[in-house]
């Protein structure tokens, strides 16, 4: 037995089709990701008559930061769970995945500007949080029915491929949210 690579031997065909299946979604959704990048460089780069960013219009730093630091410990926590077996890390994700939602939907719904008004800035950062928002609310469902499956009957069939699908989604999640902080809050 290999540490940190899961064992797809075990689960048979439908092991081997979700470990295929979440690193084509990964794949795909990154281009999703992609497209809010490219409308940021885009926007910036063509700023129509200055209003790429008009003054004013400013994120909360504050919980920009508490959200990204949340993800990338969640994403931490999700990279060890299926490499230590029998401790409660699954539950630390679900937990973080959850205040990392509620964070997230705070920023969507009172950011203290509106994108009608605020330019490309603020539209790009509407949009990307709405839908970074609706990634981690299914990354969190996923998340919390694979460790409540797990906790309700160790001898069930979850193994290690289920712990490292939603372990590849989470820390995928934290990337994007690291990328887009640096991008949103910081240049």
């Amino acid at each position: 037995m290999t540490v940190g690579r899961p064992q797809i031997e075990q689960n048979g065909q439908a092991g081997r089709a979700l470990f295929v299946g979440v690193r084509l979604f990964l794949a795909a959704d990154a281009f999703l990701f992609l497209a809010f990048l490219f409308a940021y460089l885009y926007l910036r780069a063509l700023d129509s008559n200055g209003m790429w960013h008009p003054p004013g219009i400013d994120p909360s730093l504050g919980l920009g930061l508490a959200t990204t630091v949340v993800v990338v410990v969640t994403a931490v926590a999700a990279y060890l769970a299926p490499r230590r077996p029998g401790t409660q890390l699954g539950w630390v994700v679900v937990g973080g995945l959850t205040v990392a939602a509620v964070l997230a939907a705070v920023q969507l719904f009172d950011p203290g500007f509106s994108p009608s008004v605020s330019g490309g800035y603020g539209s790009v950062f509407i949009g990307f949080t709405a839908v970074y928002l609706v990634h981690l609310l299914g990354g969190l469902y996923w998340a919390e029915t694979t460790v409540a499956a797990a906790s309700r009957s160790p001898d069930a069939e979850l193994g290690p491929v289920e712990a490292e699908s939603v372990s590849a989604f989470v820390v995928f999640l934290a990337g994007v949210m690291v990328i887009a902080f640096i991008l949103l809050y910081i240049v």
